[in-house]
């Protein structure tokens, strides 16, 4: 696949579990998504932020990109990234991720083992992404075939912070 450039944080879902909005939600002293941001940056990528602009308060902080669908659904976020490059993709709430897991996984062209939400995704597949959502399908099942690299947990943040 090549050197991979780009990353992109998914914020664009419901937060329903979590009770607010995941992606403006306090962490670190900065805004979840915006926090994602910098661990990409870290890394080396350049990072964008995958959202509903409505639902984003710290637009302009970097670029942002909105899902093809009002859906809450992972994959169109995943759908709304565009270009033949692989890129890195992680959502909002992978708090335990950092810029030494986000270059092993680029390294590897691999998602996590933990989370396929997290890691690298080829272009072929994010062609696919939006009709996988519409049928109902999930964030696994269209990753099944992507190698797998354990890196540890990246995190999934379905509670405030206490």
């Amino acid at each position: 696949m090549g050197v991979i450039l780009r990353g992109f944080v998914l914020a664009g879902g419901r937060s329903s579990r979590f009770g607010s909005d995941k992606a403006v939600a306090d962490w670190q002293g900065v805004p979840a998504a915006l926090a994602l941001v910098r661990v990409l940056e870290d890394a080396g990528l350049q990072a964008t932020v995958v959202a509903r602009q409505s639902r984003v308060q710290f637009a302009g902080t970097c670029e942002l990109i909105e899902p093809p669908s009002a859906s809450s659904h992972p994959l169109y976020g995943v759908a709304a990234i565009s270009g033949d490059d692989a890129v890195f993709v992680c959502p909002c709430d992978a708090e335990q991720l950092t810029a030494s897991m986000v270059r092993a996984l680029c390294a590897s062209e691999a998602v996590s083992a933990d989370s396929p939400l997290v890691g690298v995704w080829p272009a072929r597949l994010r062609r696919d992404a939006a009709a996988a959502a519409a049928a109902g399908s999930s964030v696994r099942a269209l990753a099944a075939g992507l190698p797998r690299l354990d890196v540890g947990a990246t995190g999934n943040r379905n509670v405030p912070a206490a």
